[in-house]
């Protein structure tokens, strides 16, 4: 038997659990993110349009699709790096 079979299932046990706490940390992080930035943005064009006493809420629109388009673009930016 060489070393590397023997007496690791507990370490490659860990490991896995490691690998698969850390990805799980990775996208629920990416998610409160995304979720925090189309918030606060929408929050900002609705305060805009309140602000400016608009009819139609132009800056709603405008910033809630901005960061929803910012907010794909991070996720599949992170998706490509290794």
């Amino acid at each position: 038997m060489d070393s590397e079979s023997t007496g690791n299932g507990k370490e490659n046990g860990k490991l896995v659990v490691k690998n698969q706490s850390s990805k799980f940390l990775k996208y629920s992080g990416l998610a409160t993110q995304m979720l925090g930035t189309i918030l606060l943005f929408t929050y900002g064009g609705y305060w805009l349009d309140n602000h400016q006493q608009n009819g139609v809420p132009v800056w709603t629109l405008i910033l809630s699709l901005t960061s929803i388009a910012g907010s794909l673009y991070m996720l599949i930016r992170s998706f490509s790096k290794p």
